[in-house]
């Protein structure tokens, strides 16, 4: 396939970046230097490159932890003295819990340190008018390493849902009990039972004060394979447009996307700017992380936590596009976190996550330190970049045109 030409070109802008410029925090000045090296090499492919700049909390979206485990803590005690107490307390760390890190909502950013992020946008016009457009997307940033996922590998799973059973035991506890203060008997066994469990659960929702370091981790399955494969495919375009077989009437947006691992903020700063521009035309959105084993290739379907519903016709137009090149391709969705799909879905851009990543766990190159390229296939490098421009292709071609 003619995406096997450009697999040294990507795997080794992988090694590169993860080499010489290191792992990339968000907002910091590592990934600023990934966005001037991507200004660099898209402008020769690009008929524009430009920064979409921004301002976030880089750190509220992981930074609240400690401080809910906190009120946990505060709330367990006043249980057994001052329901009503602990009502409050555990009322504001399930909220933060629950808007913050699930919903993805900001909910106590204006509490942290502001701090400004770059994403990198490039613009590749066709060779006729405008009548749609395509983003291709991967994130620029790298995870800070997540210690229970390192230490517990996969147990961290369970070990996070106990710790969330915890938060609402306590809550709901909490209610039960000050409800009887006023209208029962809050003396009752079922409220020390409650208490207890709370109380024994303690220890598992303590390791939410180290739920993460600030120390980034390499990031090269997640994402910076994606930016590989977005780059690679404005190289791929360059090199069709010069052999005559440009784009007809589609216009392609390269993004090296800032702030995912911050919440998505970066994605959610670019929507909020720019929403009236995208609804101007048909605009979809192709968004790339994860890209290490081409045997987990897959496309996301929706995203439980933030409630987005990704595109059924992209997600159908991904498989047919798979199907003819003989790539073995699943439907999956994200139980937990979130893609920079979701901001462009719930604001009604049609879009979907390709992931080469088994989600069915949590791999231990995932927000480690062990993300690095020896994990990443250049395989899966060209299988995704193939997928990708094939997918261009057909929406070029107008097979989404009739939705």
């Amino acid at each position: 396939m003619l995406a096997d030409k450009y697999k040294s070109y990507m795997h080794d802008m992988i090694r590169k970046v993860v080499d010489e410029i290191g792992p990339r925090p968000p907002c910091g000045p590592k990934e600023r230097m990934l966005g001037d090296m991507l200004v660099k090499e898209w402008k020769p492919v690009c008929d524009k490159v430009e920064k979409h700049k921004f301002r976030c909390s880089p750190y509220a979206f992981l930074g609240f932890m400690p401080f809910a485990v906190l009120l946990y803590m505060g709330g367990v005690a006043a249980y057994w003295f001052y329901p009503q107490l602990a009502l409050a307390l555990s009322a504001l760390g399930t909220a933060l819990l629950l808007f913050e890190f699930v919903r993805y909502k900001e909910f106590v950013d204006f509490l942290f340190p502001k701090a400004d992020g770059e994403s990198i946008i490039g613009t590749i016009k066709p060779k006729g008018k405008v009548k749609r457009r395509v983003i291709v997307c991967g994130h620029m940033d790298s995870a800070y390493e997540f210690n229970i996922w390192l230490v517990l590998k996969n147990a961290a799973i369970p070990v996070m849902i106990v710790g969330i059973v915890g938060v609402l035991t306590l809550f709901f506890g909490s209610i039960a009990k000050t409800v009887a203060m006023y209208a029962g008997d809050p003396s009752a066994q079922v409220y020390n039972i409650v208490g207890y469990v709370a109380l024994g659960l303690a220890p598992v929702v303590a390791l939410f004060f180290v739920f993460h370091t600030y120390k980034p981790v390499p990031g090269a399955m997640d994402d910076m394979a994606g930016v590989a494969v977005a780059s690679a495919l404005g190289k791929m375009l360059k090199d069709e447009k010069s052999a005559g077989d440009p784009l007809k009437n589609t216009e392609v947006v390269l993004i090296g996307m800032s702030s995912e691992e911050a919440g998505l903020r970066g994605a959610k700063r670019y929507v909020s700017d720019n929403k009236a521009k995208l609804k101007e035309i048909p605009t979809y959105g192709i968004f790339l992380d994860g890209i290490y084993d081409e045997k987990f290739l897959a496309v996301m379907t929706r995203e439980i936590c933030t409630g987005a519903k990704h595109d059924p016709a992209l997600v159908k137009l991904a498989q047919e596009a798979a199907a003819s090149r003989g790539f073995p391709i699943k439907t999956t969705l994200i139980p937990l976190g979130a893609s920079d799909a979701t901001p462009f879905s719930l604001a009604g851009i049609p879009s979907t996550t390709i992931v080469c990543q088994d989600v069915s766990r949590l791999v231990p190159n995932y927000h480690t330190r062990y993300d690095t390229i020896e994990h990443v296939r250049p395989e899966s490098l060209a299988v995704s970049l193939q997928l990708t421009m094939d997918m261009v292709r057909k929406i070029d071609a107008g097979a989404l045109d009739s939705r």
